[in-house]
Protein backbone atom coordinates (compact mmCIF):
# COMPACT_ATOMS: atom_id res chain seq x y z
CA UNK A 1 0.00 0.00 0.00
CA UNK A 2 1.18 3.52 -1.07
CA UNK A 3 0.51 6.28 1.72
CA UNK A 4 0.03 9.68 0.32
CA UNK A 5 2.85 11.90 1.12
CA UNK A 6 -0.20 14.48 2.96
CA UNK A 7 -1.26 11.59 4.87
CA UNK A 8 2.86 10.61 5.45
CA UNK A 9 3.33 13.29 7.09
CA UNK A 10 0.40 13.56 9.39
CA UNK A 11 1.33 10.49 10.86
CA UNK A 12 4.53 11.41 10.68
CA UNK A 13 3.84 14.61 13.71
CA UNK A 14 0.95 11.81 14.92
CA UNK A 15 3.85 9.78 15.97
CA UNK A 16 6.36 12.51 17.08
CA UNK A 17 8.89 11.96 14.18
CA UNK A 18 7.83 14.91 13.05
CA UNK A 19 7.46 17.52 15.85
CA UNK A 20 4.80 19.37 16.29
CA UNK A 21 3.92 22.43 13.88
CA UNK A 22 1.18 23.77 16.19
CA UNK A 23 1.55 26.48 18.80
CA UNK A 24 1.00 25.55 22.57
CA UNK A 25 0.81 21.35 21.39
CA UNK A 26 -0.33 19.07 24.48
CA UNK A 27 2.95 17.27 24.31
CA UNK A 28 6.20 19.11 23.16
CA UNK A 29 7.07 15.28 21.49
CA UNK A 30 4.06 14.95 18.99
CA UNK A 31 0.97 16.62 17.44
CA UNK A 32 -2.45 14.30 18.86
CA UNK A 33 -4.67 13.74 16.35
CA UNK A 34 -7.91 16.04 17.36
CA UNK A 35 -4.82 18.84 17.43
CA UNK A 36 -4.52 18.77 13.44
CA UNK A 37 -6.49 21.34 11.74
CA UNK A 38 -9.95 19.71 10.77
CA UNK A 39 -9.11 19.35 6.98
CA UNK A 40 -6.35 17.88 8.01
CA UNK A 41 -8.41 15.24 10.45
CA UNK A 42 -10.62 14.79 7.65
CA UNK A 43 -8.50 14.06 5.27
CA UNK A 44 -6.12 11.17 7.53
CA UNK A 45 -10.52 10.05 8.54
CA UNK A 46 -10.96 9.23 4.58
CA UNK A 47 -7.34 7.93 3.99
CA UNK A 48 -8.47 5.31 7.08
CA UNK A 49 -11.88 4.62 5.91
CA UNK A 50 -10.40 4.11 2.30
CA UNK A 51 -7.85 1.25 3.51
CA UNK A 52 -9.61 0.38 6.72
CA UNK A 53 -9.96 -3.56 5.19
CA UNK A 54 -6.51 -3.89 4.27
CA UNK A 55 -5.11 -2.25 7.11
CA UNK A 56 -7.10 -4.60 9.66
CA UNK A 57 -5.97 -7.63 7.67
CA UNK A 58 -2.37 -6.88 7.63
CA UNK A 59 -2.60 -6.12 11.19
CA UNK A 60 -4.57 -9.09 11.98
CA UNK A 61 -4.30 -11.79 9.47
CA UNK A 62 -0.45 -10.80 7.39
CA UNK A 63 -0.15 -11.69 3.89
CA UNK A 64 1.31 -14.31 1.93
CA UNK A 65 1.81 -17.89 2.48
CA UNK A 66 1.73 -17.80 6.21
CA UNK A 67 -1.18 -15.56 6.77
CA UNK A 68 -3.36 -16.47 9.57
CA UNK A 69 -6.87 -18.58 8.93
CA UNK A 70 -7.45 -18.66 13.43
CA UNK A 71 -6.66 -16.51 16.35
CA UNK A 72 -6.33 -18.83 19.17
CA UNK A 73 -6.77 -16.81 22.90
CA UNK A 74 -5.60 -18.38 25.57
CA UNK A 75 -6.28 -17.52 29.36
CA UNK A 76 -4.72 -18.40 32.53
CA UNK A 77 -6.47 -16.68 35.87
CA UNK A 78 -5.03 -18.97 39.12
CA UNK A 79 -5.68 -22.56 38.68
CA UNK A 80 -7.97 -22.58 35.98
CA UNK A 81 -7.19 -21.85 31.89
CA UNK A 82 -9.56 -21.17 29.19
CA UNK A 83 -8.74 -21.00 25.45
CA UNK A 84 -11.37 -19.79 22.32
CA UNK A 85 -10.25 -20.29 18.53
CA UNK A 86 -11.88 -18.33 15.94
CA UNK A 87 -11.63 -18.21 11.97
CA UNK A 88 -9.58 -15.10 11.12
CA UNK A 89 -12.81 -13.52 8.84
CA UNK A 90 -15.14 -13.77 12.10
CA UNK A 91 -11.72 -11.72 14.32
CA UNK A 92 -11.01 -9.84 11.14
CA UNK A 93 -15.45 -8.37 11.03
CA UNK A 94 -15.32 -8.66 15.00
CA UNK A 95 -12.06 -6.06 15.49
CA UNK A 96 -12.85 -3.91 12.26
CA UNK A 97 -16.64 -3.43 12.29
CA UNK A 98 -17.41 0.20 13.71
CA UNK A 99 -16.65 3.65 13.02
CA UNK A 100 -13.21 5.16 12.58
CA UNK A 101 -12.86 8.15 14.83
CA UNK A 102 -10.72 10.41 16.92
CA UNK A 103 -10.84 9.69 20.47
CA UNK A 104 -10.81 12.26 23.25
CA UNK A 105 -7.43 11.32 24.32
CA UNK A 106 -6.05 12.39 20.30
CA UNK A 107 -5.54 9.00 19.03
CA UNK A 108 -7.54 6.81 16.59
CA UNK A 109 -10.13 4.26 16.79
CA UNK A 110 -10.63 1.93 13.74
CA UNK A 111 -13.32 -0.09 14.85
CA UNK A 112 -12.51 -2.26 17.79
CA UNK A 113 -8.71 -1.25 17.61
CA UNK A 114 -6.70 1.55 19.04
CA UNK A 115 -4.16 3.47 17.03
CA UNK A 116 -1.77 5.25 18.76
CA UNK A 117 2.20 6.48 19.17
CA UNK A 118 3.72 3.52 20.56
CA UNK A 119 5.67 5.79 23.24
CA UNK A 120 6.96 4.62 26.59
CA UNK A 121 10.70 3.70 25.58
CA UNK A 122 12.39 6.23 27.68
CA UNK A 123 13.10 8.74 24.59
CA UNK A 124 14.56 5.97 21.79
CA UNK A 125 13.50 6.19 18.70
CA UNK A 126 11.25 3.32 19.12
CA UNK A 127 8.59 5.53 20.83
CA UNK A 128 8.13 6.97 17.26
CA UNK A 129 6.14 4.14 15.75
CA UNK A 130 2.50 3.29 16.05
CA UNK A 131 0.81 0.75 18.01
CA UNK A 132 -2.30 -0.76 17.38
CA UNK A 133 -4.07 -2.77 20.41
CA UNK A 134 -7.31 -4.86 20.18
CA UNK A 135 -8.41 -6.90 23.45
CA UNK A 136 -8.26 -10.57 22.40
CA UNK A 137 -10.17 -11.55 25.51
CA UNK A 138 -13.21 -9.96 23.91
CA UNK A 139 -13.52 -13.00 22.02
CA UNK A 140 -14.71 -14.55 25.00
CA UNK A 141 -17.73 -12.61 25.59
CA UNK A 142 -19.43 -13.82 22.36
Amino acid sequence: MQIPNNISNLLKQYTGEVLPLISNPKDKRRTFANEFSSENQKSILNWLINNKTLIISDLLKGRGKFSAEWMLVAQKADNSARWVLKPMNYCLNFFGNGEIEITKRGNFKIGKITMQRKGGDGGRKTAQMLQFKINPAELFID
